[in-house]
């Protein structure tokens, strides 16, 4: 049985046409106040990428113009979290930091809530959405997408004391699962366990649903496996599902993952030049070595 939400959540959904997404917590405590090394953001700008962004597109002319690239970005460690001090790390503040300083402008970050992400771009508030944002032909409706630069995957998560060891287990009409609402998650609920009662609730800046399984409301979420071992550390009694069974080893082989999702950059729709550009970029940090050193740093990281 699935809840029923609001009408003005469907408004708002149907609106934002979501897809899957990772979404997330604010670090907090001691990890807020870790001091972070990544890679540093590119250094000298290719003359390739520099005609590729230049000035002659209107997205690209406005930008500058405004001396601000307002980057729209959603809270999910370790890709974009805020410090004590209110500036933004991860991996999209860095990817935010770089692309402005090769368009000559500043970076305004401001977080979203996922299922408001897409609207961000048709309404003006971001010129970009950089939030570790999966692809899906739903979102496609709204917004273009950059050229794909991240592959993810999603993993169910239970506790480790329950009897639940693979994905059979969970597909039962007594099971009851919980994602966030506004996650594409529940989207995918219904294709792996269909015969489970799926259920939703607000996030509210959770990466995990966890407390709906420690207190025995819910037997089984489902997320991103990238954190798996953060969060496995974080949680001492959770345990992680993946298509053959509990995963044992700390991170799950992509054998093991869940509909991989591209993810890509998010951006206006039909603008040509502001797309040739982004994708330039990308090509960039690819063909560098830049965009792996980035990810791997951050993903190394224990955010939570």
């Amino acid at each position: 049985m699935v809840h029923r939400l609001p009408r003005w959540l469907v408004a708002v959904i149907s609106l934002a046409t979501i897809g899957l997404a990772w979404v997330g917590s604010t670090a907090s405590g001691a990890d807020r106040a870790k001091a972070y090394n990544p890679p540093p953001i590119l250094n000298t700008i290719p003359a390739s990428l520099k005609a590729a962004c230049s000035s002659s597109d209107k997205k690209i002319a406005e930008i500058q113009k405004r001396g601000v690239l307002n980057w729209a970005i959603g809270v999910s460690p370790p890709f974009g979290f805020k410090l004590a001090n209110g500036q933004w790390a991860g991996d999209e503040a860095d990817n935010a930091r770089e692309l402005a300083k090769i368009l000559g402008v500043k970076a305004s970050i401001t977080d979203y809530s996922y299922d408001v992400l897409p609207t961000t771009l048709p309404a003006d508030k971001a010129d970009i959405i950089g939030a570790q944002l999966f692809v899906t032909a739903d979102r496609k409706k709204v917004i273009d997408f950059s050229k794909t630069y991240y592959l993810s995957g999603q993993l169910f998560y239970v506790l480790k004391s329950s009897p639940y060891k693979t994905i059979a287990d969970l597909n039962k009409p007594n099971i009851r699962f919980i994602a966030g609402t506004g996650s594409g998650q529940l989207t995918l609920a219904p294709k792996y366990v269909p015969q489970a009662k799926i259920n939703n609730a607000p996030l509210q800046g959770q990466l995990l649903l966890y407390n709906y399984l420690v207190s025995g409301q819910d037997d089984v979420t489902m997320g991103e496996a990238a954190p798996m071992k953060v969060e496995i550390q974080k949680y001492g009694d959770l345990a992680a599902i993946g298509l053959h069974g509990r995963i044992t080893t700390p991170r799950a082989s992509p054998s093991e993952v869940l509909s991989p999702f591209q993810v890509a950059f998010g951006l206006p729709k039909g603008d040509a030049g502001w797309d040739k550009c982004v994708n330039a970029w990308i090509s960039n940090m690819q063909t560098t070595g830049r965009l792996n050193k980035r990810l791997d740093y951050w993903l190394a990281q224990k955010v939570a």
